[in-house]
């Protein structure tokens, strides 16, 4: 559920409060049916929350022709409902769309041509406003983000809770855990390179991140990247090095710091303990 003003709250002692606004001041309007139009109805005669749940419920089910409607009658119903629109209009595109599509930038878009280009009263600003439902509904559907947020934030609240108390056993654990973490763990030993205090600290230097912590996937790298990768690579010698002296790559290190990440497993590592760069001597 998002922070939107007109969204319903339960009080302390767990009643149902009426959100605060201060559209209650505002010079009396009528709604379509020449009634009094309180600061929480549409001209419609409808309540706005309602019409403004409806949108985003529309927009996660990509119905298109009531993602349209709703916006219509929140941007018709006056300039604190259309403000509010495109407020839920920015926030549907982060809340239930996937991470990556481009209708934010179209929202934005129709909502600058809406506020700025045209007057209040005048109907292209509806047209913006439709155009903005109909790009949301039709992008692909997902509540990842919102969710991430939820399942990462109580993951580490209630890992927290687990090391207070020692009845509490956690629901889920954290998606990497801290012996994974570890410098000497799965994930740790190519994480903790010469940029971070544990590797550098403890004698990584360029060859580890350029064999392990520079390498990316699962995709293929284009064939320009990929020589241009392997030159700077074997620029990674004695004689070359331009950043500090180096220890020139084995044509082994090479093809492993070429090669994409593992789809099925990224961090994966090809090397045995003893031909890994840069071991971890001893403690700082």
């Amino acid at each position: 559920m998002s922070d939107s003003n007109d969204q319903y709250r339960f009080g302390e002692g767990g009643e149902l409060e009426e959100p605060d606004d201060d559209e209650c001041d505002e010079e009396e309007q009528t709604n379509d049916f020449g009634e009094e139009m309180p600061w929480y109805e549409t001209k419609g005669g409808y309540r706005r929350d309602i019409i403004s749940s409806l949108f985003q419920k529309a927009v996660r089910r990509s119905d298109e022709e009531l993602a349209a409607f709703a916006a219509l009658e929140l941007v018709r119903s006056g300039p604190k409902h259309e403000s509010h629109y495109w407020d839920r209009a920015v926030l549907v595109t982060l809340e239930d769309l996937m991470a990556g599509n481009d209708a934010m930038e179209h929202v934005l878009r129709y909502q600058e041509l809406a506020t700025n280009r045209w007057a209040n009263d005048e109907w292209p600003r509806r047209l913006c406003a439709i155009a903005a439902a109909l790009v949301c509904a039709r992008a692909r559907s997902s509540r990842e983000v919102t969710h991430a947020n939820g399942y990462f934030s109580n993951t580490m609240i209630d890992r927290a809770r687990a090391r207070r108390e020692d009845d509490h056993e956690p629901l889920y654990d954290p998606p990497v855990s801290d012996e994974e973490l570890d410098p000497d763990g799965k994930i740790g030993s190519i994480v903790a390179d010469k940029h971070t205090y544990p590797g550098g600290g403890r004698g990584r230097g360029w060859e580890h991140f350029r064999v392990h912590g520079s390498r990316y996937g699962p995709s293929e790298d284009t064939d320009l990247g990929a020589k241009i990768r392997r030159r700077v690579l074997e620029y990674d010698h004695p004689d070359y090095a331009y950043r500090e002296p180096e220890v020139a790559l084995s044509e082994t290190e090479l093809a492993h710091a070429l090669e994409p990440t593992p789809e099925d497993d990224p961090w994966r590592c090809e090397f045995g303990a003893d031909d890994t760069l840069d071991q971890f001597e001893g403690q700082e």
